[in-house]
């Protein structure tokens, strides 16, 4: 073979492996792409289930279920969200008005007329209440 030929074989060749470098790239980014995704999904489940417990927590108070604020802050705060979210993502600068719109729900809830009926209802939710601010004392 000429040095010609050999060298457009090896063009060839060359051209051949980069167009399939980019197909390979694309192939590992789904799996980035669904590990970011599942990092996400967890973050927000996470978060959801605070917000649950601080609207929670703060009807309960409303309701004079459990004495004071001061009992759940430390289920509630914003250091107490940081923690339970954990560190698998940046936290969103919305999450501390998501948490005060949250702490605001729950407060409102109880002043409706009615709702607080909700714990002669359910007693247990009331004991789980307390149990959950004593434990965040200790």
């Amino acid at each position: 073979m000429t040095m010609h030929v050999r060298g457009i074989i090896a063009f060839v060749i060359i051209a051949l492996l980069a167009g399939s470098l980019p197909a390979a790239a694309q192939q590992a980014d789904p799996a980035s792409g669904s590990l970011r995704a599942r990092i996400k999904a967890k973050y927000l489940e996470k978060r959801d289930r605070f917000l649950h417990r601080t609207k929670d927590l703060y009807f309960a108070v409303g309701c004079k279920v459990l004495a004071s604020e001061a009992g759940i802050l430390p289920l509630t705060s914003s250091q107490s969200y940081l923690a339970y979210v954990g560190e698998q993502t940046v936290v969103d600068t919305k999450d501390e008005s998501l948490r005060q719109a949250a702490v605001q729900e729950g407060l409102d809830r109880a002043a409706k007329p009615g709702e607080c009926d909700y714990y002669r209802r359910h007693p247990e939710a009331a004991e789980a209440a307390r149990r959950a601010a004593a434990e965040a004392r200790r």
